[in-house]
């Protein structure tokens, strides 16, 4: 009876942690518009990163690595991509442990940033921004985070 208790008391400790592991959430998003002017603005992906823990660039160039971030809407007749998204924040470009290779990664803050053009600002712009975490140990499976900008506050343009 006593090996019965043994073998729960494991396997719900096992189950809790990994539940845990699943909870954790290193990286929250925040978004924001930028108005340019002249039909055109600027959104705004700003990740900040629980201490110890990055995320990683869009552009990573070995596959057999982590996942690179990666920002998705469907197509729209709201606006137009001027550009591919610029990255900036702390932005690093070293050696990764647990990858075992050189990879372009955030700590702290990861801002990404997509110039567009405005062609219809009555209709927000949505989709998801999906990334990785990993720290020094170990990485989350990359995680799906919804977003939706809302560009009617954007007056000046007129098509």
């Amino acid at each position: 009876m006593q090996k019965y208790f043994s073998f729960v008391a494991v396997t719900f400790g096992l189950l809790l942690l990994g539940q845990t592991a699943l909870a954790q959430n290193p990286l929250k998003w925040t978004f924001s518009v930028k108005n340019l002017g002249n039909c055109q603005a600027e959104l705004i992906f700003t990740g900040t990163l629980d201490e110890g823990w990055s995320t990683y660039s869009q552009y990573l160039e070995n596959e057999d690595g982590p996942v690179a971030t990666s920002i998705t809407w469907p197509e729209s007749s709201a606006f137009k991509p001027i550009g591919k998204a610029e990255e900036s924040g702390e932005i690093l470009t070293a050696y990764d442990r647990v990858f075992d290779m050189t990879l372009t990664k955030f700590k702290h803050k990861a801002i990404i940033t997509q110039r567009i053009e405005i062609l219809d600002p009555s209709q927000p712009i949505s989709g998801i921004v999906n990334a990785m975490t990993c720290n020094d140990d170990m990485c989350l499976p990359p995680r799906d985070t919804p977003f939706t900008f809302d560009i009617s506050g954007i007056t000046d343009c007129k098509h």
